[in-house]
């Protein structure tokens, strides 16, 4: 029996909005796209298409995080009761650690927490309904020290991260090393001066109103190198 083929109705970076078809026949349905009854994939949210390897997906152009096991997030310690601790993680869902049993020694002292402390960890479980699970455990997982926090739409991090991570490796090389990028939308940078800290918010800034337009890189290059700061700069 001959396969039929697929058909996509939309190109790639096109804006979609909500029911809108965007292909027909044997194509994977990826985020935010469902299958309806005749068999076409159609948008659940405002976005933009993204077709690769035989899967369309809609990148949304707003809205929240939603936890999902194996992310990497960075938040906040909002409560410490026993060996409970509350983790907010720029979610409607709040994040919990819960330190295993039996630990000694150093391997305790990561699971000792204040309010505030910034932490980097995995989303262990979450089945949508109870609070997702988080761990610290793992090479460089555990409490952030000193450093600057940024926030972002959670849509716009793929953006910030590139593809093959080049946008992240450009910010890295220009602006330093110690940048963690949360699948959360939250950002951690330790900067070298007040000034690149500031550039850095304005690269983000820049990033969340482009993110939909072609050539980012580049533009973000430029503003690097139009403010004189690299990774070798000096203080302010």
């Amino acid at each position: 029996m001959k396969t039929k083929e697929p058909k996509i109705l939309v190109a790639n970076r096109d804006l979609v909005l909500p029911g809108q078809a965007l292909a027909i026949g044997p194509v994977k349905p990826g985020d935010y796209v469902y299958v309806d009854k005749k068999g076409v994939l159609r948008s659940t949210k405002v976005g933009l298409a993204d077709i690769r390897d035989g899967e369309i997906r809609v990148v949304p152009l707003a809205g929240g995080y939603i936890p999902r096991e194996g992310d990497l997030v960075i938040g906040t310690v909002s409560k410490v009761a026993g060996n409970t601790i509350l983790v907010n993680i720029n979610s409607a869902y709040m994040g919990i650690i819960i330190p295993p049993r039996g630990l000694r020694g150093p391997s305790r002292a990561k699971y000792n927490l204040s309010l505030g402390d910034v932490v980097l960890a995995k989303v262990k479980a979450f089945n949508g309904a109870s609070t997702p699970l988080l761990s610290i455990e793992g090479e460089g997982l555990g409490k952030l020290r000193g450093g600057r926090i940024y926030v972002i739409n959670p849509t716009r991090v793929p953006r910030v991260i590139g593809k093959r991570q080049s946008m992240l490796m450009l910010l890295r090389d220009k602006l330093g090393p110690d940048i963690i990028v949360g699948q959360n939308g939250v950002i951690w940078f330790n900067p070298k001066t007040l000034r690149h800290a500031l550039l850095f918010e304005k690269i983000l800034q820049k990033i969340e109103r482009e993110a939909h337009v072609s050539g980012l890189s580049d533009r973000v290059l430029q503003l690097i190198e139009s403010s004189g700061l690299d990774e070798g700069s000096g203080s302010v």
